[in-house]
């Protein structure tokens, strides 16, 4: 079913950018309009997803629960709504069952958005051999200790940032203030 939307692009003198926003917006004030957002965009992103990976990146977008007490029959709404919204543009959402290829893909689009594919290239092009191979003789413990001071010593730099912009600011509030920006924790 084809809706004549007045904001459809080609239709409309509202910029996309405003379109974009406006979107933004509804979706952070309603729940399943923004995990429907979210879930479309890592179907578009990945492809071969089963129900277990998809819902676990939508709630790492949006908060643990995002799918209410009933996760699979939200799940299903939700996939039913995209579904019906990608067939009226002109694409497929589909589920193969192959050994390999398991999972939920947008028929046409790569296993992986080329922009994906770009950024974990250039991330793996920054990793040495001779990193990798320092890193394997590590014990797990030490292992863990490295990336706690990674993310300690990230912590600090921008609660620092945070003191220079707010000089008002306490140590234990820019403290708070990075660690919830950081892990996008709720006040």
């Amino acid at each position: 079913m084809k809706l004549g939307f007045p904001l459809s692009p080609g239709r409309s003198r509202v910029p996309a950018a405003i379109q974009q926003a406006f979107l933004i917006g509804t979706a952070e004030s309603s729940l399943s309009i923004g995990r429907r957002l979210a879930l479309l965009g890592v179907l578009w992103n990945e492809s071969y997803l089963r129900q277990p990976a998809l819902v676990a990146r939508v709630e790492a977008l949006l908060g643990a629960g995002c799918f209410g007490k009933r996760r699979s029959l939200t799940f299903a709404r939700d996939v039913q709504f995209i579904r019906e919204i990608l067939k009226a543009e002109g694409y497929r959402l589909g589920y193969s069952r192959r050994q390999k290829r398991a999972g939920y893909y947008i028929a046409g689009r790569p296993p992986l958005d080329l922009a994906l594919v770009k950024r974990i290239e250039a991330a793996v092009s920054e990793v040495s051999p001779e990193q990798i191979s320092v890193y394997s003789r590590l014990t797990p413990a030490q292992r863990v200790r490295q990336g706690a001071s990674l993310s300690d010593r990230l912590r600090r730099q921008a609660a620092r940032r945070l003191k220079e912009e707010n000089p008002q600011l306490g140590e234990a509030e820019a403290n708070r203030e990075a660690l919830r920006r950081m892990y996008r924790l709720e006040r």
